[in-house]
């Protein structure tokens, strides 16, 4: 008999870990003899008729018939020496994620996938706001198909093609392994073994090596020492220091279209916001008192999907799953996305740090205490008249449906200048993507340009100033690149330039594109000392409207 296509889900157990501690709550093992020393589970879920039922206002009787029932399967069968979990239907459901091992099915897919052959990728970028996303491609690519930025990126899931076609016809893995395999159910012990062996190779370092530049940390001594530093950094952050590279973001691929509100449980808050949020967070604890943090709290504090009255209705995450931030132990930098620790090759972080030592630097009046971007940019329009400020003077470049702000400011010695307060809500990438935008269009839209001067006529009339309009050429004039510099300049508090690693990423990119457009580029640190007694959350918590943060002075609290 000709043996079926079947479409597995495999996961592999962390050693040491049998099936019953692998199960949440509620779920029965029994034995299987269809492969020796097998266990499985079987039921069905649900039970109840759809929310939605209540909404129309459906009888009792038209409930019925949309009652919800799904099935499950799990089967636990050992091979070399390793429990593994396959599952069908809704059985995943019915897993504990922390009994199995991280990135199983990746680095099985990376390891047998055909390089050219890739159909799918999902794609995480930690930052102040974290990005995931999904690409698709209608047939099999190689990896440049899916704009994967190798610096930064952190690939959470791939799918493609296999090019052992008796091991698998379509492989994509992230902590799962699914595969579509030609077997009889005999030969499940077959399958995971055949896939415990590719998860054990390194053919992945041929074409994706680079995923290595930034790399999953599973050692529990360096995990127990990285979740020490982040409670600490969080409890100095909930104690008025500069949060510095400390975010919060989904740890999934979150569906924006649910609308649902957030709730932070865990120490008693009842406050209920409208997004996922670090100010949020910090504003729940400083309302219930909260002035300590532990690594348990990582664990033990959660954020809830809830409705408008703060009951739940969707997922949760423990705040550990959900934190974006950077931490240096014993002298290597890693970084927590996603509830998962990724330590930095150490010599690709020397080399950030090498490249913005070098990078040649420009000098900008200090910031004062009480000081934002806004501010800053005020003070500086009235009191350094060598700068010409063109703050919020926006342009719309030809055929574009939105405006850009050309700088911040400009002077006569053509540095165009853009300035961007590290503590703020907008994120320093925006910051270096500002120079990069504004760079190409000076150099490709001649009529932006005389847009541009017309906005640098407006504040010389409302300043006084002169003579800054011969700086940007007009449309029928020539524009040379080589004789700018594109000035990156951030508000920080500290004598000493220090940004957060994918900042320094992001920067090197920007600076790099800068070049090959002809431009030269510096960086600015613009010293801004510390306010004392700063506190954040005591903000926050003056600020509260029904749960909601309130902005003020233009920057989020």
């Amino acid at each position: 008999m000709t043996d079926n296509i079947q479409k597995l889900s495999i996961r592999l157990l962390k050693v040491g870990v049998e099936p019953a501690d692998a199960l949440r709550e509620g779920v029965d093992l029994d034995d299987w003899p269809k492969i020796e020393g097998a266990k499985i589970a079987l039921n069905t879920m649900g039970g109840n008729p759809p929310k939605w039922s209540s909404f129309l206002g459906l009888s009792e009787d038209e409930k019925k018939k949309v009652w919800n029932n799904t099935a499950f399967g799990l089967v636990f069968l050992q091979t070399s020496g390793r429990w593994f979990a396959v599952s069908f239907g809704m059985g995943h459901v019915k897993l504990d994620p922390s009994k199995f091992e991280q990135d199983f099915g990746l680095r099985v897919v990376l390891n047998s996938v055909d390089e050219g052959q890739l159909k799918s990728a999902d794609v995480r970028t930690p930052d102040e706001n974290t990005l995931s996303r999904r690409s698709q491609t209608s047939r099999g690519s190689d990896q440049t198909a899916f704009a994967i930025d190798v610096e930064r990126d952190i690939i959470r899931g791939l799918a493609g093609t296999p090019k052992d076609m008796d091991f698998a016809t379509r492989v994509a893995g992230s902590d799962a392994l699914s595969m579509d395999r030609r077997l009889k159910v005999a030969d499940l012990p077959k399958a995971c073994d055949d896939a415990l062996s590719v998860y054990a190779k390194n053919d992945y370092k041929n074409h994706f090596g680079w995923v290595d530049q930034i790399k999953h940390v599973r050692e529990a001594d360096l995990l127990e020492k990285l979740d020490d530093a982040a409670a600490a950094k969080l409890e100095a952050v909930i104690g008025g220091a500069d949060p510095d590279g400390l975010h919060l973001a989904f740890p999934i691929i979150y569906d924006p279209e649910k609308g649902a509100c957030i709730r932070y449980k865990g120490f008693r808050s009842k406050l209920v916001f409208p997004d996922l949020d670090l100010s949020g967070y910090l504003g729940a604890l400083q309302e219930q008192g909260v002035t300590s943090f532990t690594a348990d709290d990582l664990r033990k504090h959660a954020v809830h999907e809830v409705d408008d009255e703060g009951k739940d209705c969707g997922k949760s995450w423990k705040i550990g799953e959900c934190l974006v931030l950077e931490a240096e132990v014993d002298g290597l930098t890693y970084v927590l996305s996603g509830g998962r620790w990724y330590q930095v090759a150490q010599d690709y972080a020397q080399e950030l740090v090498k490249f913005f030592d070098e990078l040649p630097r420009e000098e900008l009046p200090d910031a004062l205490p009480d000081e934002n971007e806004e501010k800053y940019n005020r003070r500086l329009k009235n009191d350094v008249p060598e700068l010409l400020c063109l703050d919020r003077k926006l342009i719309k470049p030809t055929g574009w449906t939105t405006s850009i702000e050309a700088c911040d400011f400009l002077d006569k010695n053509a540095r165009v200048i853009h300035v961007k307060d590290k503590t703020s809500s907008s994120r320093l990438s925006h910051l270096f993507n500002q120079g990069t935008v504004s760079g190409r269009v000076l150099i490709g839209d001649a009529a932006a340009r005389d847009l541009l001067r017309g906005r640098i006529d407006e504040v010389q009339a409302d300043t006084g100033q002169t003579g800054f309009a011969d700086v940007i050429p007009s449309a029928n004039e020539s524009f040379q690149p080589r004789d700018y510099t594109i000035v990156y300049a951030v508000i920080g508090t500290g004598d000493d330039a220090k940004l957060p690693f994918f900042s320094l990423v992001t920067l090197r990119q920007a600076v790099r594109e800068l070049i090959v457009m002809g431009y030269k580029a510096a960086f600015a640190w613009i010293k801004k000392p510390a306010a004392a007694g700063t506190k954040p959350a005591k903000k926050l918590a003056e600020d509260q409207d029904d749960g909601e943060v309130i902005e003020t002075d233009g920057e989020a609290a």
